[in-house]
């Protein structure tokens, strides 16, 4: 008897991809922690001119998001193609991809969070406030649950982002150009929901209702964040990859 080769259709793919995750946990704490030093020297630099009111580190957190967006980024357009062309299926790599983005986005809340540790030290020895740049969900630094969730949401979120405007990009330029828009949408009731910041859409305003909070949060969240999974999927399940030509599966 002899043995074939089952195709990739047939083939079990991993769940998770822990060596993606290993490399780019890796990389994620290299840039954390140059970051992080940053951000501490800036906000030294910065006391020299005026006074500090407010957590440099939490202000940081803007900036912070587009490296989850960029990570996101990296899969759609880099992992996508090299995933395809060495045997594997679009469902997978979008399942992998998924379950990469939740435990990544959970690796950064937790860098995130960590930093915050050393800065109130640093304010502390200083005589400096350790306050919250804005009203959020935490209106305190201490309020460990609700610093958690605000920055799982909003990582997870622009991870998924990532990954949905590049796979669109790889697509054409029509699909790039109306992820963006939609993007900016998603971008907005983000901000609404998290910071009563209707962000750049002010229209979407006015179609959200005026309650927010943790739950409200999160379900938003959460929505949005499947949404941009499901519409990833649309336009992955029978993309064409660049290079080689492979049968959609």
């Amino acid at each position: 008897m002899t043995s074939t080769t089952p195709p990739a259709a047939m083939r079990r793919e991993p769940l998770f991809p822990r060596r993606l995750f290993t490399e780019q946990a890796i990389f994620a704490v290299m840039i954390w922690a140059g970051y992080s030093l940053f951000v501490f020297v800036l906000t030294f630099a910065v006391s020299l001119f005026r006074p500090i009111t407010v957590s440099g580190w939490d202000l940081a957190g803007q900036p912070a998001v587009w490296f989850a967006f960029a990570i996101g980024c990296y899969l759609g357009w880099s992992v996508l193609q090299l995933y395809v062309t060495h045997g594997g299926t679009r469902r997978g790599f979008l399942i992998r991809s998924v379950s990469f983005m939740l435990a990544y986005g959970l690796l950064l809340t937790l860098l995130f969070m960590v930093t915050y540790w050393p800065e109130a030290g640093l304010y502390a020895l200083a005589g400096w406030p350790h306050q919250p740049d804005d009203d959020g969900l935490y209106t305190s630094l201490r309020d460990l649950p609700m610093l958690f969730l605000q920055w799982l949401l909003v990582f997870e979120l622009w991870a998924i982002g990532g990954l949905f405007v590049s796979v669109a990009w790889y697509r054409g330029a029509v699909f790039g150009a109306l992820s963006i828009l939609f993007g900016l949408v998603v971008i907005s009731v983000s901000s609404f929901t998290t910071r009563e910041d209707i962000g750049p859409m002010g229209w979407v305003g006015r179609l959200l209702p005026g309650q927010t909070g943790p739950l409200p949060a999160a379900i938003a969240h959460v929505v949005m964040f499947v949404l941009l999974a499901a519409l990833t999927w649309l336009i992955v399940r029978n993309i064409s990859i660049r290079g080689k030509s492979v049968e959609p599966t």
